[in-house]
């Protein structure tokens, strides 16, 4: 069943301990992958489980959730529809692919009803292959919450990891027993080096990992405990110069230290194909292999979606296929034709990514390692 509320959460209290919670946030541009998220989260599901699933609205268009209503009108699933006042969050910064929405989320202490201690979070551009009671049965413990390293910018500060791990190495004896799972090697490839700039000022430790906001388990007792969702958007305002990767800067700020970490395949995020191979990579050998090679959730994630008309995600054929199991089937965006302008970025951006690769391997890092 699919209970759409205009304002309140309908959500009760016998839902079983043993069922997801989810909670998503999207508007028009992410409701049709929306539906691709919800539909693969589903059938992906245990023999007689059920998802309940919490959206924050930030502006879907009647057309748009007809069509997410009919892809789940006859599966076990019930929504709750909520329309958030976008003008708790309308002064924060956004670009590129990132609206308001995205900021719903550290809404959700005040949004879901107080008997919810925790609650899946899942962004709207990714697809679940494999069972999220697996999610949802993992202890959060008195972390803030569970969360997977950021394969794109996975160092708090890249270069005072390398410096670190160097630091240990010469003090160990036996220094490939005491070296960080993750690689040095896999800095030259990363996509950003420090994506809290003013890590220092703000004490956080610049060798520590940084985490993706598009899948966690929230641990709402907590939040609610230590009036979470206050401090996060202080931070967001305090800090508005400093602010890169919009809800994640105050994510990974206020939790640092304080959060634990999913294996990685829970959040395979686009950057994990810029990695050479399992041995410059910025986590375990294995643990990448598995993400790479068997993810459980497949996420979109940077502004090169596969909705949109040029290729280029390598995984752009799963989207497709996913979507041709909802009521967007055979739904394929329009060839907006040769552009110049399009062409030169594009090409402009693949060979700045080349020399900055290049770049780090044979400068920067050569004078950090002496």
């Amino acid at each position: 069943m699919i209970q759409q509320t205009a304002t309140t959460l309908k959500l009760t209290q016998d839902v079983r301990t043993t069922s997801p919670v989810v909670l998503c946030a999207a508007d028009e541009s992410y409701a049709m992958p929306l539906a691709v998220t919800l539909h693969s989260a589903v059938n992906h599901l245990a023999v007689g489980e059920h998802l309940h699933v919490v959206l924050l609205d930030g502006g879907i268009s009647e057309s748009s959730w007809s069509g997410i209503r009919e892809t789940l009108a006859e599966l076990p699933i019930s929504i709750d529809l909520i329309r958030p006042d976008l003008n708790l969050v309308n002064d924060l910064s956004i670009s590129h692919h990132i609206s308001h929405s995205a900021y719903l989320r550290l809404l959700a202490d005040q949004l879901l009803p107080s008997w919810v201690d925790k609650v899946i979070y899942l962004d709207s551009d990714l697809i679940v292959l494999d069972d999220l009671c697996q999610l949802w049965q993992m202890d959060v413990g008195d972390h803030y919450c569970l969360a997977a390293v950021d394969i794109s910018c996975p160092f708090v500060d890249a270069k005072t990891f390398v410096k670190s791990q160097q630091l240990r190495n010469r003090s160990a004896d036996r220094p490939q027993e005491t070296a960080n799972s993750a690689s040095v090697e896999s800095v030259p490839y990363v996509g950003a080096l420090t994506p809290i700039p003013n890590w220092r000022e703000l004490g956080i430790d610049g060798a520590s990992h940084y985490f993706n906001s598009g899948v966690m388990v929230l641990n709402l007792k907590r939040w609610r405990a230590e009036n979470v969702s206050s401090r996060l958007f202080a931070c967001l305002r305090t800090n508005r110069q400093h602010v890169w990767c919009w809800d994640q800067y105050a994510l990974n700020v206020v939790f640092a230290g304080q959060w634990g970490a999913l294996p990685a395949r829970w959040n395979q995020g686009t950057h994990v194909y810029e990695y050479p191979d399992e041995n410059q990579a910025p986590i375990a050998p294995a643990e990448f292999v598995q993400m790479r090679d068997d993810p459980a959730i497949l996420h979109y994630t940077t502004e090169y979606k596969p909705w949109n008309f040029r290729p280029f995600h390598p995984d752009r054929a799963q989207f497709y296929s996913q979507l041709d199991q909802t009521a967007f089937s055979q739904w394929r965006p329009e060839d907006p034709g040769f552009s110049i302008g399009d062409w030169w970025t594009f090409n402009i951006v693949q060979l700045i990514r080349r020399w900055t690769v290049a770049y780090r391997k044979w400068f920067s890092f050569r004078h950090v390692s002496r």
